[in-house]
């Protein structure tokens, strides 16, 4: 078999060339760190690395989203901490304002303090996050959670957000709730658990209050019925001159019978009741519907109470007792949503942790097979180097003999 010179030629050269190639890929494999530098190198590593870095940049956004969940749980706990200590503040005023001997000026006095206590607690309840949404207003953040009425009855305070939450992603599998609605923490808090009088016979005095709310609170939530509306109804009768019973008027049945003189009160379920009359007489009284109040309203509805020159002790004190109930409810309810807080931030400290973990693990898998090995690529490029000097030198002895260097 013949060689002509050309072919002699072009194995010698892309020899040459092939060397150079495999020790220029040796360099850059050096000056990059990567031992991959092109898919052909390993597709199956390469299809890993892709996905293992796909894995790496999702998670440093769940990082992110942590970091964005941790700083709006963190405000939303110091503002309810605020409108806590705020309304803490008013109870101890509704308390000095329940003392006897207080006089007109003295209920002026800690009307001003409470007025601008509620003026707080709205301006609170309204408060924006860094983005310039409003906390407390649900899905609706864009506009106002509570805004506020001007009536010929005074100021109201209503809700105008939305029940909804907003949630965020934290991992592959997990979204938390950003922030609590106003309607679940402010607006759907129980105000005072009432009864009122429908009707009576026979009776010259008639007066039924509530005395110990607690007690009367189990009976209201045991009994009540949203539902058939005549089930809410009782009847006292005066049975004796010494004895009266309780029943239930769709029932018929005796709930209890009590020991009675006229006008003396007697109690019932924590209700004080207190009749004048003879055996035959009755009074029928009523479970009122529950209502729901936000802690403005509740502020303000006192403030005004304060301010009512004309307003009897009797009024007044239901009025207090209303504004207590209210307070006591609020802070309850403030004090839920605060758990709930310090919960979600506990979860989401633990998912954050095994986020770090996943992104250590992942970045090491993606190191392994894309990172170089310095040893192993030293020794490579020593060794391209000595193939490339060979194919020089054989380059050089084979292009050089021809027929005179023969003759010589």
């Amino acid at each position: 078999m013949r060689i002509s010179t050309g072919q002699l030629y072009d194995r010698s050269i892309q020899s040459v060339l092939d060397n150079q190639g495999d020790l220029s890929d040796v360099q850059t494999q050096l000056a990059s760190g990567k031992k991959l530098l092109r898919p052909s190198d390993d597709p199956v590593g390469a299809a890993q690395v892709i996905r293992l870095t796909e894995e790496v940049d999702l998670i440093a956004q769940y990082k992110k989203n942590s970091n964005i969940l941790t700083n709006n749980m963190e405000q939303e706990e110091t503002i309810l901490s605020s409108i806590t200590t705020a309304v803490n503040r008013a109870r101890v005023l509704m308390v000095q304002a329940g003392n006897g001997i207080i006089n007109t000026d003295d209920r002026k006095a800690i009307s001003i303090e409470i007025e601008q206590i509620r003026d707080q607690v709205f301006d609170l309840m309204n408060t924006r996050n860094a983005a310039g949404e409003f906390i407390f207003a649900g899905t609706q953040s864009a506009s106002p959670a509570f805004v506020l009425n001007q009536s010929a009855a005074g100021n109201k305070y209503s809700f105008q957000g939305d029940s909804g939450a907003n949630m965020i992603q934290v991992s592959s599998t997990m979204k938390l709730q950003v922030n609590n609605s106003g309607k679940e923490v402010f607006e759907d808090v129980l105000a005072r658990l009432k009864t009122n009088i429908t009707g009576s016979v026979g009776l010259t005095d008639i007066s039924v209050s509530i005395e110990q709310q607690g007690a009367f609170d189990q009976f209201h939530k045991a009994n009540y019925s949203a539902v058939v509306p005549a089930d809410n109804e009782y009847q006292v009768n005066i049975v004796a001159a010494n004895q009266v019973e309780v029943r239930h008027v769709a029932s018929g049945a005796v709930l209890e019978t009590i020991d009675f003189a006229s006008g003396v009160p007697f109690s019932f379920k924590g209700m004080r009741i207190d009749i004048s009359g003879a055996p035959g007489d009755s009074v029928n009284f009523q479970l009122s519907p529950p209502q729901k109040q936000n802690i403005a309203e509740t502020l303000n509805n006192f403030v005004l109470a304060l301010n009512n020159g004309n307003i009897s002790q009797t009024k007044y004190d239901e009025a207090l007792k209303d504004a207590l109930i209210g307070v006591d409810n609020s802070l309850t309810s403030i004090g839920n949503a605060t758990s709930v807080i310090g919960g979600r931030l506990n979860v989401n400290q633990a998912i954050l942790g095994a986020n770090l973990d996943l992104e250590i693990a992942n970045k090491s898998a993606r190191a392994s097979i894309e990172e170089v090995d310095y040893a192993e690529a030293v020794s490579e490029l020593s060794r391209q180097e000595a193939a490339l000097e060979a194919a020089l030198a054989t380059f050089a002895r084979v292009t050089g003999t021809s027929l005179f260097d023969f003759i010589r």
